[in-house]
């Protein structure tokens, strides 16, 4: 089934929830593809897609499309991609500056070191902070966010599993990731 972009993107300004999803079901996977080719991370590629629909939901009101909505939506893609790029990028070179050019040769010249070792330390210790940050979310959202990511769950079925709605599922799921960004930032 295709769908008219312009006609859906009408629908969602008027608050059809129906709209959005259909407007994501429709161009999610190109857009997903997009943003993979600029991030490379198929996880952070998700998330910006993620990102990009809970942004326009909560500004359809306020958004002038001047053009095709897909392209706009396109636009939004890479606009989140290349942000997300260089937050990763910026978190890197905090980790380079923190170890010291001669500490590093140090290392490398005592241990076995391979050519990924800064980033093998900084997934655990992203990790751990997610972890951690998992933990201190309300249960509700905590549940739903592990029942989204770590089994793989549809909306509609953390939903039904549940008993709560699936836009419950969504604020939640939006909110969780929400304070994740925000940790990690402070990190």
């Amino acid at each position: 089934m295709s769908i008219n972009i312009d006609v859906c993107w009408k629908r969602i300004q008027c608050g059809e929830e129906k709209a959005l999803k259909e407007l994501f079901d429709e161009t999610a996977a190109s857009l997903c593809r997009y943003a993979f080719q600029i991030t490379g991370d198929l996880f952070l590629a998700e998330e910006t897609i993620q990102d990009v629909f809970v942004r326009l939901w909560e500004h359809r009101r306020s958004i002038i499309i001047q053009g095709s909505a897909k392209a706009y939506l396109y636009q939004a893609v890479h606009n989140e991609s290349v942000n997300s790029v260089v937050k990763q990028r910026t978190l890197k070179n905090s980790v380079s500056e923190i170890v010291s050019d001669e500490s590093w040769q140090m290392i490398e010249d005592n241990y076995q070191v391979d050519d990924f070792v800064i980033e093998h330390l900084e997934a655990e210790d992203t990790g751990r902070i997610i972890d951690q940050i998992i933990g201190e979310l309300p249960s509700q959202s905590r549940q739903i966010f592990i029942l989204s990511r770590f089994d793989n769950k549809s909306n509609l079925e953390i939903a039904s599993l549940l008993n709560v709605s699936v836009s419950t599922v969504k604020t939640q799921i939006y909110r969780a990731v929400d304070k994740i960004r925000a940790g990690l930032l402070k990190k």
